[in-house]
């Protein structure tokens, strides 16, 4: 294949499937972030009252470096407005173990795997739970995350995966 182009780099199918690929990446991306502008206005509003350990903590339960913090602080800032003598007391006691053990406060720990070792411990208190279920239903029951999660969504609606998604094998 003669390279003709100006850049020297001639446009082959596998680099225009590339860039095509890249570019519908790109749009997705910026319609799921057009549709986060609500949980980031409200985040926006919400974060600077959320406790630094209670965030680290939502994304130390659910790591998901494909999100900043609105989903998770909306989420958590819910639980604290409903729930808020355990989010107090649990949070306080996870700080507690923290600097009896690392000697700094759970979110100043730097090693990932110190942070979910304190998490172990505290993994059947009601405190954990709470948050756990909250996150939970507040990520992965988000319309507006599923693009990044690589969710379609329901199929139910659209006559089940029989019709849509069983038979979509199209590389054999």
């Amino acid at each position: 294949m003669h390279d003709s182009s100006p850049m020297g780099t001639a446009l082959s199918r596998r680099r225009f499937l590339s860039l095509s690929g890249q570019s519908a990446l790109i749009l997705g991306a910026s319609a799921v972030t057009s549709s986060l502008i609500p949980v980031t206005a409200i985040a926006d509003e919400v974060l600077p009252k959320l406790p630094a350990g209670l965030l680290r903590m939502g994304r130390d339960i659910y790591p998901h470096d494909r999100l900043g913090d609105a989903p998770y602080a909306k989420s958590l800032f819910e639980l604290l407005d409903k729930q808020p003598a355990l989010v107090r007391d649990g949070l306080e006691a996870l700080q507690a173990r923290a600097r009896a053990v690392h000697g700094r406060a759970y979110e100043d720990i730097a090693s990932e795997d110190d942070r979910v070792a304190l998490l172990r411990e505290v993994e059947t208190t009601p405190f954990f739970r709470e948050t756990r279920s909250a996150l939970m239903f507040g990520l992965y029951d988000n319309k507006t995350l599923f693009p990044l999660f690589g969710y379609e969504g329901s199929s139910v609606e659209k006559g089940g995966y029989l019709s849509r998604g069983f038979n979509d094998i199209d590389w054999l």
